[in-house]
């Protein structure tokens, strides 16, 4: 009886055992994702304070490249993204076009980087008709991780200005369509977004902006008029297999 009641002890224990073994490396899996990303926040926060602010008296004086430490920390910067009161607040990369998605998978110091930077895509410049940038959708909310609270009309209402510093010039964007979609099946007819950036005539510029508001899953009051330039921003969305979720945008002279 006393043996039988050891054996039963016993058998209890294996799957104890087992769950704390998968609690455990579970644990180290988080980790070991959370950790590297941590740190990768903590970077773009130091470069962020490495950027001087604008006071608006300053506004009025000629133009001061704000951003000449992180260039001279990396080359391939090309502007600094900001929503106001979101999220975004980052450092845009843009490398060659013999390797466009090269920050992809990589960080600012061009390591490996599983949030990689958000980039220009290829075929497309901060000078173009339209250009695009893309950016992971990351679990914790970082980089594009909170860009589909676009899908929500208030949200996009009260988020419609998209500021873009350069080391020329500062921009403004206003948000006037939000939308998904999927890429890589070339049998499908629908409307591919990247393939409208880089020169637009006017003919396939007004194209792109009925098709981008076909597809919106918000309604706003106003959509750009030729020749104002085009900005779309692009993450992966779980709706569909090569899902996308692209907020649009147009170039205003909007200052509020």
């Amino acid at each position: 009886m006393r043996w039988k009641k050891k054996s039963y002890s016993r058998l209890y224990l294996i799957p104890v055992a087992v769950l704390i073994v998968v609690l455990v490396a579970s644990s180290v899996n988080a980790l070991q994702i959370y950790l590297p990303q941590r740190q990768e926040q903590n970077n773009f926060a130091r470069l962020r304070e490495e950027i001087p602010s604008e006071s608006p008296s300053e506004r009025s004086t000629p133009f001061v490249n704000r951003y000449e430490s992180v260039m001279a920390r990396n080359g391939d910067f090309a502007c600094w993204l900001t929503i106001p009161d979101a999220v975004v607040d980052y450092p845009v990369m843009k490398s060659s076009e013999e390797d466009p998605e090269f920050y992809l998978r990589r960080g600012f110091d061009k390591k490996y980087s599983s949030a990689g930077c958000l980039f220009i895509g290829g075929g497309c410049n901060l000078d173009s008709d339209s250009f695009i940038i893309y950016g992971h959708n990351m679990d914790a909310d970082t980089m594009f991780g909170e860009l589909d609270l676009y899908m929500d009309t208030n949200y996009a209402m009260k988020h419609r200005l998209i500021r873009i510093g350069t080391p020329t010039e500062d921009r403004v964007y206003r948000v006037f369509a939000a939308f998904q979609t999927r890429i890589f099946d070339p049998e499908d007819d629908v409307f591919k977004y990247y393939e409208q950036i880089g020169s637009l005539d006017e003919t396939a510029y007004r194209e792109t902006v009925e098709q981008v508001g076909a597809l919106s899953m918000i309604h706003l009051a106003d959509a750009p008029q030729y020749p104002a330039q085009l900005l779309f921003l692009s993450t992966c969305s779980y709706h569909t297999k090569d899902g996308r979720f692209v907020v649009a945008a147009y170039r205003t002279d909007e200052a509020e």
